[in-house]
């Protein structure tokens, strides 16, 4: 059964229209709170007692009535039985002194200053859940909990993490072992028996599809979450629209809680499913990563990284901040990047995203006096003054040297950075408002900027600069930026798909899939770097003769001296060899599987013990992503591939290498048996798919152990069977 308490209102709003040239106005009421809830839950009520909230056509409450009494939130505990249900929704609109807890379940919709009631309940049972809070995250925030607010979502999530193990949010939430925190109407955060989940939408940020102050909005969206609770279906992905779901770690689990990332959790733990995922985007395009994970997008800049994410955000809200007030100084800015990561690219992109800017663009590193400075100061002074137009100004290269002193530009720029004023002819002039953006030419990242020779640094006045910056940005590019960047493939994929739409759409189909030969696109995936980042793979794709061809295939890849350019020419032509060797690898390991088994058990009868070509698809795919996941794992390991060399030693694996591999393979093969519906039996069922190995591989017996480490133990005498062999790299 259900009972409903707390505030109730009725907003009216008046609206003004034209009839026959007189303006008129009419009235349109709306019940808000609780009985606002109950009334799109089909309860019927009477009205004439109800708040009411005046409010004007953009509906912002203006108060109530002067003088109404406000009583405390009340129910009779004899109505309620165990298995009830009691909603209780606070519109704020005065202190509580206490909570009302019965023998029901209180689903406590909380604002503002009442979220403070929640500290002071005792519960009786700390495993059921007598009360559901189900608060915003703007509320917390009021409270004092220290969460950002639209960084990024995963930036939110171990904020929160953060002030539930020690803040604001642990006084107020902690006890409860079900509660709802609301992202606006982006997302929610909910813990449910033990877990923390994560609910959001990819492409958004918190409150860009409104704020919960528009108390309609908010009321809506409890009452879908009230539906799924008092349902007991709890399928919460039903409250908002389009949302994707998230498990969150604890926070005692994460070795680095600052890259942390959905996009991680999601794609990055299988490289095979990560190449493939990559595939998926440059053929068919960004649809499926963008609609999965958190991105942001302006213009044509689209990216999943967290920290691109982040980074692009902050800035955003800088410029956009800037260009709303008055502040007479410029706003300073810095990007960083390997070269041709397409450090301008972004920023430019936002710049006419957000719109009004008028762009110029130096390279201090061409420059060979200060006056040269001295006149891009008057052009940005000039657009300036005319004020149709903020000037969005790219000095590249500023930490170039300057008649040979490293660093010599900054001290030229502290002036116009702090004050707004330059030297002209001895005479200081004022340089009005502007966007300063100081892009790095020796400096990959900030972190380097900001690392170099102390002594050095403070003599070119480095640290005087950095404190006038308001903000920085790291362009992550193509190539991996550490060991553990494991999604660099996926950047580099929406790289490729965008310069293949841009510079060589006669590849894109009716349907706009790609049409690229999968071996060339497996090494344009996987080569280790791009010798020039961003630029190596744009000119990649322009010295390719792709003029006029609807499919690019191998006949169409640069001559190697040109490849060896942008990329190591050797490797990258492996690469395009790989998924070719696997399957012929693959087949041979099937062959010296099949000799083993039927010499072990001549008249064996499984689906798998028959020659390659009477073999079925799915063991054929499975032979195949066996030796592909390992040839992928590789490089963890640092193994190489190369040609047989006459003084060839066999090749072993060190014995930790051994074992994590044989481990790994375990977990491969019980993920693959799991995604085809298989599940642990005692006794090997193929018809039910059952199957006594599918636990971890601290359970498994020495003798199936074993069979995993002979699987990697094969893998040097397959490679040998087709002239290559594997060794250790220095």
């Amino acid at each position: 059964m259900l009972h409903f308490i707390g505030d109730s209102a009725k907003r009216i709003k008046w609206h003004t229209y034209i009839d026959n040239g007189v303006t008129k106005a009419k009235e349109v009421s709306t019940i808000l709170g609780v009985m606002g809830i109950a009334q799109k839950m089909g309860m019927e009520f009477k009205d004439e007692s109800l708040v009411t909230l005046v409010s004007s056509d953009r509906g912002e409450i203006y108060g109530i009535p002067e003088n109404e009494k406000i009583n405390e939130w009340s129910i009779d505990p004899e109505q309620v039985e165990a298995g009830d249900f009691v909603v209780l929704y606070d519109l704020d609109i005065a202190p509580r002194q206490k909570l009302p807890i019965t023998r029901g379940t209180t689903i406590a919709c909380l604002k503002g200053r009442n979220l403070q009631l929640l500290k002071n309940i005792t519960l009786r049972d700390s495993e059921n859940s007598e009360v559901i809070p189900v608060v915003s995250m703007n509320d917390l925030r009021i409270n004092g909990a220290a969460i950002s607010k639209a960084i990024s979502w995963e930036r939110t999530a171990i904020d929160f993490l953060r002030d539930l193990h020690y803040g604001t949010s642990k006084e107020i939430l902690d006890r409860y072992p079900f509660f709802i925190v609301l992202l606006e109407r982006d997302g929610m955060i909910i813990r449910q028996q033990g877990t923390l989940t994560l609910y959001f939408t990819p492409p958004k940020a918190e409150e860009d599809s409104g704020s919960l102050e528009n108390e309609e909005l908010r009321n809506n969206v409890c009452t879908e979450i009230i539906q799924q609770i008092v349902s007991k279906e709890y399928d919460f992905t039903e409250v908002l629209p389009n949302l994707e779901v998230q498990e969150l770690p604890l926070l005692d689990e994460l070795e680095n809680p600052e890259s942390w990332s959905i996009l991680n959790e999601k794609y990055g733990r299988d490289r095979l499913e990560l190449i493939e995922t990559a595939k998926r985007i440059v053929v068919n395009g960004e649809k499926e990563i963008l609609n999965s994970v958190p991105s942001c997008q302006y213009g044509a800049l689209k990216t999943v990284d967290r920290m691109e994410i982040e980074n692009y955000r902050g800035i955003v809200n800088l410029m956009r901040k800037y260009a709303q007030d008055k502040d007479s100084r410029p706003l300073s800015l810095a990007v960083f990047g390997f070269p041709g990561s397409g450090k301008s690219f972004g920023i430019k992109q936002i710049a006419n995203t957000l719109g009004g800017f008028e762009i110029f663009v130096y390279n201090l590193s061409q420059f060979t006096n200060l006056r040269e400075l001295e006149v891009a100061f008057q052009e940005i002074r000039d657009a300036s003054i005319k004020g149709e137009r903020l000037p969005l100004v790219f000095f590249d290269e500023f930490d170039s040297a300057f008649n040979g002193e490293p660093l010599g530009w900054l001290k030229s720029f502290l002036a116009p950075m702090q004050d707004g004023v330059f030297m002209e002819d001895g005479r200081e002039r004022q340089l009005g408002r502007a966007v300063f953006v100081f892009a790095g030419g020796t400096s990959t990242s900030f972190q380097n900027f900001i690392k170099q020779d102390q002594d050095l640094f403070r003599k070119a006045k480095g640290p005087d600069f950095i404190s006038r910056l308001k903000g920085y940005l790291n362009i992550q590019g193509p190539n991996p930026i550490s060991k553990e960047d494991k999604v660099y493939i996926i950047r580099r994929a929406m790289l490729l798909r965008s310069l293949i739409t841009r510079n060589a759409q006669q590849l894109l189909d009716s349907d706009k899939r790609v049409n690229i030969d999968e071996n060339i696109l497996y090494a344009l995936l996987t080569t280790e770097t791009y010798r020039h980042g961003s630029r190596s793979l744009e000119f990649f794709i322009s010295m390719s003769p792709l003029l006029g061809e609807k499919k690019w295939n191998a006949s169409l890849l640069p001559p190697r001296a040109q490849m060896d350019i942008h990329v190591d020419a050797e490797e990258f032509m492996s690469k395009t060899t790989v998924l070719a060797m696997c399957k012929e690898l693959a087949k041979i390991s099937h062959e010296m599987y099949l000799e083993a088994e039927l010499a072990k058990t001549p008249n064996k009868d499984l689906q798998a013990v028959t020659h390659w070509e009477d073999l079925s698809e799915t063991y054929k795919k499975s032979n195949i992503a066996q030796i592909q996941f390992h040839v992928e794992r590789f490089k963890d390991f640092n193994v190489g591939i190369r040609q047989k060399s006459y003084d060839n030693n066999q090749f072993a694996f060190m014995d930790e290498d051994l074992l994590k591999l044989a481990i790994a393979e375990h977990e491969r093969w019980c993920k693959e048996r799991i995604a085809d519906g298989w599940v642990y039996g005692e006794k090997r069922d193929n018809e039910k798919k059952r199957h006594p190995s599918l636990i971890p591989w601290e359970e498994l017996s020495q003798e199936e152990k074993q069979k995993d480490v002979d699987v990697i133990q094969r893998i040097p005498t397959l490679f040998d069977r087709i002239g290559l062999e594997l060794y250790y790299k220095e």
